[in-house]
């Protein structure tokens, strides 16, 4: 299966909380997720531990603790004469915030997906599975029934604990790719990117003329993940 984006404006801190046209990910990159063998008995109802929960911390636990269904829905791939699905394909969704922040779509429950699409698919899985499945298809968040009762937003640095991924090594491979696409070729391939263990934080070593445009390239996002700091440090 596929991903497929939807995008949306940006409602506070949730990422595509306005949902807008759908369309294919045309890559074909997304990730794969595969309907586990654990909830043959599942009937849907909500985790109420996620829905109730009303702190950054507390939704980190129920989701960590919980499960979630993502929504799977079909996408053509070719369109007959008459305008129906000659072929298609199943995709899980993520959104897209004004800001280009995307989180993969999860519901606490049934009605929440139902509300959101009710020609979705629902498939249950654990928070911990869908916490992975987000960070593998590069989004910053999980965004938990957007259509209600009440949209919440897991974000980056949680989806990392949950997943059990080591915040640093993420943060590194984050920045490694940001470099490469806001920077020259000849720039980003003369940053060195470090994981520095003892001190928690990530060091650049970096060519001296271009430590200020550098440094203006390294996002919230980035450092929200590394609360220790990114270091600069000149190439000799």
């Amino acid at each position: 299966m596929e991903r497929r984006d939807r995008h949306g404006d940006q409602s506070g801190d949730q990422p595509g909380s306005q949902p807008g046209d759908k369309h294919s990910n045309p890559s074909g990159s997304g990730q794969t997720i595969s309907v586990p063998t654990g909830f043959a008995n599942d009937d849907g109802s909500a985790d109420q531990r996620i829905r109730g929960a009303s702190t950054p911390d507390e939704l980190a636990e129920a989701v960590l603790q919980g499960r979630v269904m993502v929504a799977v829905v079909a996408t053509a791939d070719e369109i007959a004469d008459d305008g129906s699905d000659k072929s298609s394909h199943m995709s899980v969704v993520s959104m897209v915030a004004a800001d280009g922040r995307r989180g993969l779509l999860a519901f606490s429950g049934l009605d929440s997906l139902t509300a959101w699409n009710p020609e979705a698919r629902p498939v249950p899985v654990t928070g911990v599975d869908a916490a992975k499945a987000a960070l593998d298809d590069g989004c910053e968040a999980l965004v938990l029934d957007v259509a209600g009762p009440e949209p919440k937003v897991l974000e980056e640095a949680n989806l990392v604990r949950i997943a059990g991924v080591d915040p640093l090594d993420h943060a590194s491979a984050v920045l490694t790719q940001i470099l490469e696409v806001a920077l020259d070729p000849g720039i980003a391939t003369s940053i060195g990117v470090d994981v520095d263990r003892d001190s928690g934080r990530l060091r650049l070593t970096v060519p001296p003329e271009r430590a200020q445009q550098i440094s203006q390239v390294i996002p919230e996002r980035v450092l929200a993940l590394v609360p220790a700091g990114v270091e600069l440090i000149p190439a000799e």
